[in-house]
């Protein structure tokens, strides 16, 4: 059946605003068979294949797009969120990557859920640097991850655990300062500080940052075995 190319595109891509996937993927296909040149085509077939958990035919059907029209933003949005479900965070980094260097302006532009999804796929990334003890490229994919989402805690705190490992204690001092900023009852950020305090030579304040975190979190194993070691320390110097 001879279809008539424009129309189709218009009635898929109405059914696929209304959520009927089917009938958009039947026309779809019709139109790819036809005329394989639309970058949206295969964006809205990628959607309609992560939805259904078909996340390898997404991943072509948002690449296809990006060959068709490289700058298409939101097919590449779609690739990295859709490889960092996968696992696949190097390559989400890296498509988040390109986003970022043609368009700087974009992530302030995303949605809240898009930039949350690319942030902890930067985030996941960097624990798995960090795991490695590939501390500077585990605090710059900290940073990636933050400049999407400055107001995660967690995420500062992460970076600074990073920046102590690799012997920035300023730096980590400060990423867990801006933690706890943002989050006043974040127990682990206080505990981290601590040992951060502890390797600056600070050991009042090391130990004043467990106590502040068994006030939030009386059963916090790590913070009591490093307050008593703290307080024996104290009483062997005196």
């Amino acid at each position: 059946m001879t279809i008539d190319i424009r129309q189709a595109i218009q009635q898929a891509t109405a059914a696929f605003q209304g959520g009927d996937y089917a009938v958009a993927e039947s026309l779809l296909d019709q139109v790819v068979e036809r005329a394989p040149r639309f970058a949206n085509v295969y964006n809205m077939l990628g959607v309609i294949a992560s939805q259904r958990g078909a996340v390898e035919r997404a991943v072509a059907m948002f690449r296809q797009a990006l060959v068709i029209n490289p700058g298409y933003s939101e097919a590449q949005i779609n690739l990295a969120i859709t490889l960092a479900e996968m696992g696949a965070y190097e390559q989400a980094s890296q498509e988040v990557a390109k986003l970022h260097a043609r368009e700087p302006a974009a992530p302030g532009d995303l949605s809240l859920g898009v930039r949350g999804k690319l942030a902890n796929a930067h985030a996941d990334l960097a624990k798995r640097y960090h795991e490695l003890a590939l501390y500077p490229q585990a605090i710059a994919e900290y940073d990636k991850a933050l400049a999407l989402c400055p107001s995660f805690p967690d995420l500062h705190s992460k970076r600074g655990v990073a920046c102590r490992d690799a012997g920035e204690l300023a730096e980590a001092r400060d990423s867990l300062l801006r933690a706890l900023e943002l989050n006043p009852k974040y127990a682990e950020a206080y505990v981290n500080l601590g040992l951060v305090y502890r390797k600056m030579g600070k050991s009042e304040d090391a130990a004043a940052m467990w106590e502040r975190a068994l006030e939030i979190a009386p059963q916090h194993a790590l913070a009591r075995i490093y307050l008593n070691q703290a307080r024996s320390d104290a009483t062997a110097r005196g």
